[in-house]
């Protein structure tokens, strides 16, 4: 397979999501197959911002940080609160692992049927258990490490801003203002995380999956391969990263407008005719709007799941087509190689013998 940049690997991986997904169009398999790329490849992306700071002239309000008073907890109780959560633990870290497996194996699914262009999720699921095995464990390490790393940051930032802790609570207790270094060096923290996190996850999923998935490679030699690779273009991979965000940030925002815009119209609609039958009786309101309400819903969450999970899609299909010009593994399934033709032979003459 040739080599594709990551700006070239654009319009081949949108292709083959319409090859994948739409051609033949089949409303069931549609949904089937990106439900599946929602719960594994992810889909649109979403921000949350809030602003929960009270104001400054709140009346009543003299310090931020009232003295603590903490009640004392008898020690039964204590051990109640002890017990109930070593057993919520131990009841909730295996159904997560559980549910982690099973989403990390439909994972492997799901790349198999993009990769070989076929719908079908149960041959694929069959043949990918100690691949998803060896891939939760290191998922494990992997977030195991991200909460140390967090751990040890929010400790340093803790002894650092020791003084201004310790004097909340006190009379001379501290403003919003004296916290906003503790605040910009946490979103620091939390922002140089968030960007290892994506480039670690990115890296995992999309370059070393694919040799665990073909080669059943062992964890240690599929990083030192997807490493080899990374060092050889770094400018590459980069861009791949930068392109795959850019993308996927642009497309939530056109599956946003187009799933709200008529949504919106649709709903207004809605509430118009409620408002007559409401007018008319209270009880004809009821009986067609909750219905309706319901239906829409649904229609709604069918729609949110078709976009989101052909964006999930065509990340895949991305991903696919920029590594594997440079994995031969991958490109071989992407695109055969042409086998060379067997040389001409001319026949012989008639009446002249093969042997001379």
């Amino acid at each position: 397979m040739i080599t594709l940049s990551a700006a070239q690997a654009i319009s081949p991986a949108i292709e083959r999501t319409k090859q994948f997904l739409f051609r033949p169009f089949r409303l069931g398999r549609f949904l089937k197959l990106t439900l599946v790329a929602l719960l594994t490849e992810g889909g649109m992306a979403s921000c949350n911002f809030g602003n929960h700071l009270p104001s400054g002239d709140t009346p009543g309000l003299n310090h931020p940080f009232p003295p603590l008073n903490m009640p004392h907890m008898p020690m039964p109780a204590m051990a109640v609160v002890i017990g109930a959560f070593i057993a919520i633990a131990v009841i909730g870290i295996p159904i997560v692992l559980l549910i982690s497996y099973l989403l990390i194996r439909l994972r492997f699914s799901f790349f198999d049927c993009v990769l070989r262009q076929q719908p079908f999720i149960a041959p694929s699921w069959r043949l990918y258990h100690r691949q998803a095995l060896r891939y939760l464990g290191l998922s494990v390490c992997v977030g195991l490490a991200f909460w140390a790393v967090l751990g040890a940051a929010a400790y340093a930032i803790y002894q650092h801003f020791k003084p201004l802790f310790q004097s909340i609570g006190s009379s001379h207790a501290p403003g919003w203002v004296d916290f906003l270094p503790v605040i910009g060096a946490g979103l620091l923290v939390l922002l140089l995380v968030g960007i290892a996190a994506f480039f670690i996850e990115t890296a995992l999923n999309y370059f070393v999956l694919p040799h665990m998935a073909l080669e059943d490679a062992s964890i240690q030699d599929a990083l030192t391969d997807v490493w080899d690779d990374i060092q050889a273009e770094p400018w590459q991979y980069l861009f791949f990263l930068l392109l795959r965000f850019l993308l996927t940030i642009a497309a939530s925002i056109v599956a946003v407008i187009a799933l709200m815009i008529p949504f919106l119209i649709l709903g207004g609609i809605g509430l118009v005719l409620v408002l007559m039958l409401k007018a008319a009786s209270s009880g004809l309101a009821v009986l067609f709007g909750v219905p309706a309400a319901i239906l829409l819903g649904l229609i709604f969450l069918l729609a949110f799941i078709g976009v989101s999970g052909t964006i999930g899609t065509f990340r895949r299909n991305y991903a696919l087509l920029f590594y594997g010009g440079r994995y031969p593994p991958l490109g071989n399934i992407l695109q055969p190689p042409i086998s060379p033709s067997a040389p001409w032979v001319p026949n012989p003459a008639p009446g002249i013998p093969e042997g001379i």
